[in-house]
């Protein structure tokens, strides 16, 4: 007996046998498709179904429909589904579309890992919510609910299950509730709806109360503060990152992965990955980074800058870093400092130092240029203030300026000639 070969077994599975007028069988007993029209060209669509009476309805069902869509009027199965689709649904289109923008391009690593986040605690609210009955009422009652503490985070600590109830805050509950406008967004886009339900809801956070880097960012002394208060108990990782960080001008998130194969001590600068589509690959290795890069390496126990301390082979925690942070500005009676106000530590010094917003904005690799520095990055502290204000001359000085000609009224004696003459007159018929 001759044996088949698998292709041709293969292909014999994929040819289509007819059936009847614009249906035919897969293969041998499998399922119909039909011939139709999509999207302006002729393909083959699946009824579901083996039966042929049954799919000869299914294919008069969609010729009905498209009848009613030229004629503008909506099938009753897609008002029905609509009707159905719940904001749950429309979040895991969203995110397994790859959290697309609106012109259909993916977005970068960092930013989808921060709507993950966004859209886990929107859902924690709306997730059963048909979402074409959402309105801007809803999202009011959502900012309550957040404020109020009513979202429970759910993570783990040193290995063991823990939960906490968290306060967004207004700067949260608006970026929870665009990151789930996203995701609407892309199913007005893909017809699952005919409109976002809650476009035009404004923003609860002013400009003037988005609190920018430069406000977390500590003075040198408060950087000095902090890394001896986190040595002292013996936090030496943590004050190396602190200091990494305020030395360097890069994000925690550019920092953590970094390994010791990035320091190219013989070209003195460190190879990094950048964020946020940056440029520069690159940080210069200043005097200060020299010295703390020598004394990490005595201290150093992977082939990572900053291991976990529960898994070397993986980069620390950045939640722990923050934390630990926060505890050190507590403890010291300082002003909140952040891993990001570190890097406006970085752009501050930097301008106090005399290099142009341009220039750092390279050296910190943010496409966005000086404008992006002088807005939400660059500072000025008021003892550099002071200095620079006692640069101003109000008065010019010098031996090279000559004194200013003394001031002599103009006469006119024309005039002087002809007041005497006139007093000679007038003063003569008084006498008469």
């Amino acid at each position: 007996m001759k044996q088949i070969p698998k292709s041709a077994d293969a292909k014999e599975e994929r040819r289509f046998e007819r059936i009847g007028q614009n249906l035919y069988r897969r293969g041998s007993g499998g399922l119909i498709y039909a011939r139709v029209w999509a999207d302006g060209k002729r393909t083959f669509r699946s009824t579901e179904t083996d039966d042929p009476v049954v799919a000869r309805k299914v294919l008069k069902k969609w010729r009905d429909d498209e009848v009613l869509k030229r004629h503008g009027i909506e099938p009753k199965i897609a008002a029905l589904e609509r009707n159905r689709l719940t904001v749950g649904k429309v979040i895991d289109v969203y995110i397994k579309a790859g959290h697309p923008t609106r012109k259909n391009k993916l977005k970068l690593a960092t930013t989808v890992k921060r709507e993950v986040s966004f859209l886990r605690v929107a859902r924690a609210y709306f997730d059963e919510r048909p979402a074409v009955t959402l309105t801007l009422a809803d999202c009011d009652k959502y900012r309550d609910w957040r404020n109020s503490g009513g979202y429970v985070a759910k993570y783990t600590l040193r290995g063991n299950p823990a939960e906490k109830e968290t306060r967004g805050g207004d700067r949260a509950v608006d970026l929870e509730l665009t990151a789930l406008g996203n995701a609407l967004n892309l199913a007005v886009r893909r017809g699952m709806l005919k409109s976002n339900p809650i476009t035009g809801r404004g923003r609860y956070t002013a400009a003037e109360d988005v609190r920018h880097c430069r406000e977390v960012a500590p003075t040198p002394e408060g950087l000095q503060q902090i890394a001896y208060w986190l040595r002292a108990r013996k936090e030496h990782a943590i004050a190396d990152l602190v200091l990494f960080l305020g030395y360097s001008g890069l994000r925690i998130g550019e920092a953590l992965p970094m390994d010791w194969e990035a320091v190219d001590a013989g070209q003195g600068i460190l190879h990094v990955t950048r964020e946020k589509k940056g440029v520069t690959p690159w940080v210069v290795i200043l005097p200060e980074m020299d010295t703390l890069l020598n004394d990490m390496r005595k201290r150093a126990t992977s082939h990572l800058l900053f291991p976990s301390p529960h898994d070397t082979s993986r980069p620390r925690d950045e939640s722990a870093v923050r934390h630990r942070l926060t505890a050190a500005c507590k403890a010291l009676g300082i002003g909140h400092v952040t891993p990001h106000g570190l890097r406006s530590y970085f752009v501050t010094q930097a301008r106090q130092s005399g290099l142009t917003d341009a220039e750092i904005a390279m050296l910190i690799g943010d496409k966005t240029g000086p404008s992006l520095i002088a807005q939400v990055y660059g500072d000025l502290r008021d003892d550099h203030l002071m200095k620079q204000a006692q640069r101003i001359r109000l008065h010019a000085t010098g031996k090279d300026v000559e004194p200013m000609p003394e001031r002599i009224p103009h006469v006119d004696t024309t005039c002087a000639a002809r007041l005497e003459e006139l007093q000679e007159v007038h003063g003569g018929s008084r006498n008469q």
